[in-house]
């Protein structure tokens, strides 16, 4: 049996949203310094990272860098992981050579599963206060 995705609408505060909007933008700054080490690694050595590295790379730069400290370990990870799988696209001949990308062009973050649940199943999208959010974390 194959696996399933679900997508769901979360409505937050504004504060919540300026704090997403921050973590876009950070994840964003961490794709496109991972893009650089590893063009960077290619042009010296003509050896490409593997996916282990560059989530080795993107959990060191989190640790050395105050700003990549705003996003959790399993995001960076993720990003890591976009990056790897657009570079792979490339390199099989499905897709473009993944660029830098520009913070309004970033526009998911995957988050892990742990910390969230959902609240009041019956009533999601049947709010009628935005505020009222579909999402509480515990």
């Amino acid at each position: 049996m194959g696996a399933r995705a679900y997508k769901f609408r979360a409505y937050c505060s504004k504060s919540t949203a300026r704090v997403l909007e921050t973590q876009l933008k950070t994840a964003c700054k961490l794709y496109n310094k991972l893009l650089h080490a590893e063009e960077e690694e290619y042009r010296n050595t003509k050896h490409t990272m593997g996916e282990n590295e560059l989530r080795q790379l993107a959990l060191d730069l989190r640790k050395r860098n105050p700003e990549f400290q705003a996003l959790h370990s399993q995001v960076a990870q993720q990003v890591a992981e976009r990056l790897y799988q657009a570079r792979k696209r490339f390199l099989d001949g499905l897709a473009n050579k993944p660029k830098k990308k520009k913070p309004h062009q970033y526009l998911s973050l995957v988050y892990p599963q742990s910390g969230w649940k959902l609240s009041n199943i019956r009533g999601v999208g049947q709010c009628k206060n935005k505020e009222e959010g579909s999402f509480a974390t515990e």
